[in-house]
Formats: structure tokens, sequence, C-alpha cells
């Protein structure tokens, strides 16, 4: 993950950003990495028809402990492998699942874990 994702991701978690006011960032953030110097056109050229389904979909992370948000964000699908990383608790298994419902298209939860008033909960919108 890039440095500045994770700054970005951190602001998030402390209030100092809102989720709409960093999802245009992530973005951003996730072309950058994406373009790798190329052109715009040249790099939707290349990604086909897989990143074309990811256009302006998203996906909410939601975490709560005790009871209580401490988390909601909603962040450009196409930047989700990035975010993923960071939704503590998250075990390989459900990382797996969770990539295979972004790149199969499915739209609705996608993974909802709860314990004793903990909660993760990640949905494709």
């Amino acid at each position: 993950m890039s440095d500045e994702l994770e700054a970005v991701l951190r602001l998030v978690s402390e209030g100092r950003l809102t989720a709409e006011e960093a999802a245009p960032i992530v973005a951003a953030l996730q072309d950058k990495s994406l373009l790798g110097g190329r052109s715009a056109a040249e790099d939707k050229r290349r990604a086909g028809p897989a990143q074309e389904a990811l256009a302006g979909r998203k996906l909410r992370i939601f975490v709560a402990e005790h009871g209580h948000a401490v988390v909601d964000i909603l962040i450009p699908l196409a930047a989700a492998g990035f975010a993923i990383d960071q939704v503590p608790g998250l075990s390989p298994d459900h990382r797996n699942r969770i990539v295979e419902a972004i790149q199969s298209g499915r739209t609705g939860p996608i993974l909802e874990v709860a314990d004793h008033g903990d909660e993760v909960r990640l949905t494709i919108e």
C-alpha cells in the first residue's frame, strides 16, 4: 500500500476526513498507481471489460467495536484492494471471498462478521 493511501485512510479513521471527501482522493491515488505513466486512454484500452465493470461501483466498509461504529466508509471498487488490507481481523479466507465477489460482479453484502458487539460488514453498492 502506498504511503499516501495509508495517510488518507488514517485521516478517515481519525475522523479528520469524511468518507465522501476521501473517496475521490483514493480513486486518484488508485488511478496514479494503475497508470504508471501511461495516458488515461491507453490505460482504458489495457484495462478491458473487467476494469470497466468496476467503474462507478463502491465498496462500503463498516466496522463497529463494542456496538459503536468506528469505520463507515465508501470506497471506489477499483481501489478496494488497497482498502481490504486495512480492515482489522480479516482472515486470508475472508480476503479471498471478498476478492472473488468483486471479480464476479456481485452486488450486495459480501461479508458479515459479528461477535459480542464487534462487527465487520462489507457491501458492494
